[in-house]
């Protein structure tokens, strides 16, 4: 079997643009690690919250959404870039090191490391309080 794919990383200049909000993989896609559907759930909840403060005025709400989501969403591809090569090698070698060095990350005794590697950058932001 043959399977082909490829790492990438979504690189936006901003989130919005007029009435039109990116939010999810088209904003801050190319997390690793189970990563992506956490941040677009946050970054939907983050929408919404400011929408609904906002009122009658997206722009500002999606300017909020933007300075909440961009640094945590930031940190989280930083990650993702780092990992890339270690989820995706080039090489046979790489490939049987890679499946030695998970088995090991995944083992009983490495598991909270493993598990505080993974939850570093999820619990990297607090999450803001709105009156729905």
């Amino acid at each position: 079997d043959l399977y082909v794919d490829a790492i990438a990383t979504i690189h936006v200049d901003r989130y919005a643009r007029g009435r039109v909000v990116l939010l999810g993989d088209a904003a801050y896609g190319g997390t690793l690690g189970g990563q992506g559907t956490s941040l677009a759930v946050v970054g939907a909840y983050v929408l919404a919250g400011e929408l609904a403060r906002a009122g009658t005025s997206p722009s500002s709400a999606f300017a909020r959404y933007e300075a909440t989501m961009r640094p945590y969403a930031t940190r989280c591809q930083k990650g993702a870039m780092r990992a890339g090569s270690f989820f995706a090698p080039k090489t046979g070698v790489g490939l049987a090191l890679r499946n030695v060095l998970y088995r090991l990350l995944t083992s009983r005794p490495m598991l909270g490391l493993f598990e505080r590697m993974v939850k570093d950058a999820a619990t990297d932001l607090a999450l803001p309080e709105y009156a729905f």
